[in-house]
């Protein structure tokens, strides 16, 4: 069968549509002017964006990086505190008065700030050295205290500073002590490489002498504790003394005293050195101390929340209080604050106590109470108590351990009275004032980094 073959000449036509209107004809004059307009304003608006977004971007890169002691210390110091008082009350607002400064230190340097928040300022501590084991003092004439390559006295406001004593280049200061009048300093040093004498110094603060002195090598290893409470010049004249085991770190160890006024005495014991119980708080102007009978390794944080020097000292799992006293110097009978805790079978259950504190006029005891989760990051939980103490000797009684707050913080720590009832503490980069008696709390600054506060200077001094 023969192919068909179409033929070209009987196929339609395809179909044309009409034009359309001349849809490329150029703008009018007009047209062109407002589409310009119309850029322009869109590239006004997105470059005002970007200009407007560079201190956002500014600050979002400077926090990511390490914190410094002095970055943007001086804003938002409305900030809500960490804490909860007992059955969710409202945290009510501490208001104090002007005129007073804390001093803290952070990251090797010590700054000074407006207890009611403002601007920082550092201080000028010539041959200063950042030691957790040997805080500065504040004198009862308002100076500073201080240690690193010796000892200085600084006067705070005019911050002139007097070195008064020296110290060799292959020897530490491990702790140093003030008497209660302000009027006798002492001191103790060891060889930084353990070869070498431990050494005890003392005596007016312009004439500090070497009063003991023995070999690093034959522990215990004496460190000051504090100068003894007591009438006129009586309290100038007793050491106590704990054991560092030979560490540089904020340890001490049981507990002995040395009397100044024998010239070559030996110390001699007060607490022994067993499980690993030692000292804690003595009150001020009297003879009540606190101590621990037993402490304990706490696991480190493993996310840095704690810095290492604090996170790997042992702590009290127990407290008990006892009156110093008599000739020869003895402890009385003790009385149990916190009983102690044996044998947990789970880490967490434990709870530990640091920087316990007793009030200006020694009746109430303050400390941070915290716990440790059993797995990493092993983040601690902390809570603040209080302690009603009264009488002394055999006479001396503790109330039961009253809870003030709790807190969601990973490290908080009790710092300095700015009175009677009011005292500071930090908590996860900020620096707070307490009420002990009401819960009020007031945002002193936000250091956004580890700070200790050390003293309180210009506000009703306890």
């Amino acid at each position: 069968m023969a192919q068909q073959v179409n033929d070209p000449a009987k196929q339609t036509p395809p179909r044309v549509s009409k034009p359309l209107p001349d849809q490329h004809a150029p703008f009018s004059k007009a047209g062109i002017l407002a589409f310009l307009l119309i850029i322009g304003l869109l590239l006004l608006s997105l470059i005002g964006l970007v200009i407007s977004s560079l201190p956002q971007l500014h600050h979002a890169t400077h926090r990511s990086l390490a914190p410094t002691a002095t970055d943007d210390q001086d804003q938002d110091v409305t900030a809500t505190p960490p804490i909860y008082m007992p059955g969710n009350k409202a945290v009510p607002p501490l208001p104090l008065p002007k005129g007073g400064y804390i001093v803290y230190e952070q990251q090797g340097n010590l700054y000074m700030v407006p207890s009611t928040g403002g601007l920082t300022r550092p201080l000028a501590t010539p041959g200063y050295a950042y030691n957790e084991a040997v805080p500065p003092i504040l004198t009862p004439s308002g100076q500073l205290l201080y240690s690193g390559n010796g000892v200085w006295l600084m006067d705070i406001f005019d911050e002139t500073a007097t070195r008064i004593a020296s110290l060799a280049t292959d020897q530490i200061i491990t702790s140093m002590a003030l008497s209660s009048d302000g009027t006798m300093v002492a001191w103790s040093t060891e060889p930084i490489d353990g070869e070498g004498n431990v050494a005890i110094y003392a005596g007016p603060l312009t004439a500090p002498a070497l009063v003991y002195e023995q070999s690093a090598q034959d522990c215990p290893c004496f460190r000051i504790f504090a100068f003894m409470n007591g009438p006129g010049k009586q309290g100038d004249n007793m050491l106590l003394l704990s054991d560092d085991q030979a560490s540089h770190e904020a340890v001490q160890y049981g507990l002995w005293f040395l009397d100044l006024t024998k010239p070559a005495s030996e110390p001699q014991a007060l607490i022994d050195e067993g499980s690993l119980q030692g000292p804690l708080a003595l009150a001020p102007y009297g003879n009540t101390l606190l101590y621990a009978p037993d402490e304990g390794v706490v696991p480190n944080p493993t996310d840095g929340s704690v810095p290492l020097d604090i996170a790997s000292l042992t702590y009290a799992d127990s407290l008990d209080l006892a009156t110093l006293g008599g000739k020869p110097l003895a402890l009385s009978t003790s009385q149990v604050v916190l009983p102690e805790q044996h044998d947990l079978n789970n880490n967490a259950a434990y709870h530990w106590v640091t920087t316990p504190m007793f009030t200006p006029d020694a009746h109430t005891l303050v400390y941070v109470e915290f716990s440790s989760d059993s797995q990493a990051p092993y983040d601690r939980h902390g809570a603040v108590y209080t302690v009603q103490v009264t009488g002394s000797g055999e006479r001396l009684h503790a109330s039961r351990p009253r809870l003030l707050l709790t807190s969601t913080s990973l490290l908080m720590e009790l710092g300095v009275w700015l009175n009677d009832r009011v005292i500071t503490f930090y908590a996860d980069g900020t620096l707070y004032a307490l009420d002990i008696r009401s819960g009020a709390v007031m945002t002193v600054l936000q250091t956004r980094a580890y700070a200790r506060i050390v003293a309180v200077v210009g506000i009703n001094q306890p």
